[in-house]
């Protein structure tokens, strides 16, 4: 067998071993979601119910609806479950499932979903506020949840897209442009 003949075997059996997984992927991902709601949207996977509900609570007082949607209307909350449940390691889902546990427990020692809007954001910026000596596990939990929820909703394709300014392909290269000359959007992440 000649180098030529040994070259397009490898490169077949290459080809192969990283379609087949990948078609079959792409094929599983190719149902019907043109009717499906939101409240139809698979159940939580990595959350319980009860905690999923409180994170999608939390996640609306720091990104409520506005003119722009809430972080729950974009599917934020599927976004950090699926990311809790499919990529993040084990130590960080034990950590973080520890430091929520606090942080649910001290939410529900203050009624949180039973109160206002307003008092749930003056709960959650007082949590924020602590100072450095009285930040605990409710602290880094509302941190990290705050962080990611920001993070994940402005890399949404609707906010993406109709709340930021996008450019699917980039242009030209600008480096110092003022807010004002780009409509006063930021852009995209």
């Amino acid at each position: 067998m000649d180098r030529r003949q040994i070259l397009k075997y490898t490169a077949m059996l290459t080809g192969t071993a990283i379609c087949a997984p990948l078609t079959g992927i792409m094929l599983s991902g190719c149902s019907d979601t043109a009717n499906v709601t939101s409240t139809a949207l698979a159940p939580s996977v990595f959350f319980s119910a009860a905690d999923f509900d409180l994170i999608t609570q939390i996640m609306d007082v720091i990104l409520p609806k506005t003119d722009t949607p809430s972080a729950s209307e974009v599917k934020v909350n599927f976004i950090l479950d699926g990311m809790f449940a499919n990529v993040y390691k084990a130590d960080y889902q034990q950590k973080f499932t520890r430091l929520f546990k606090d942080f649910s427990a001290f939410l529900e020692s203050k009624n949180f979903s039973s109160l206002t809007k307003s008092e749930q954001e003056s709960l959650l910026l007082s949590v924020e506020a602590r100072p450095e000596s009285g930040r605990d596990n409710a602290y880094w939990s509302y941190i990290d949840i705050k962080q990611q929820t920001v993070a994940f909703y402005l890399s949404t394709e609707e906010v993406a897209e109709n709340h930021l300014n996008y450019l699917p392909i980039p242009g030209e290269y600008k480096p110092c442009v003022s807010v004002e000359d780009l409509g006063g959007k930021a852009w995209a992440i």
